[in-house]
């Protein structure tokens, strides 16, 4: 008899990643500001500017939106966000020693 565990759920994969995606989409409606960011704070294709307060700011090209690394909770987001890819991984390795 195996003591191995199953796959892991797809919710388990499908749901943190929903949840951030909803929680990005409620922040950018409540926090949207009418006037684009400062042009300065763009360094390649990341923006950071801590003078400006806006933790998603558009794209300077293209479609979309891009976290403001000056804010402290875009730090927060980003590890929100690798934490719900990495975490299912994590969870469904086999453990190395296992009781007999």
């Amino acid at each position: 008899m195996s003591i191995l565990p199953g796959p892991p759920s797809t919710w388990i994969i499908v749901g943190p990643a929903l949840l951030v995606a909803a929680l990005l989409i409620l922040i950018s409606v409540f926090t949207r500001t009418e006037k684009r960011p400062p042009e300065d704070g763009w360094k390649g294709i990341y923006y950071y500017a801590p003078e400006y307060p806006a933790l998603l700011v558009p794209k300077r090209f293209g479609i979309g939106w891009t976290l403001n690394f000056g804010n402290p909770w875009s730090w927060v987001v980003l590890a929100v966000i690798i934490l719900a890819v990495a975490l299912p991984f994590i969870l469904s390795v086999r453990p190395l020693h296992q009781p007999r």
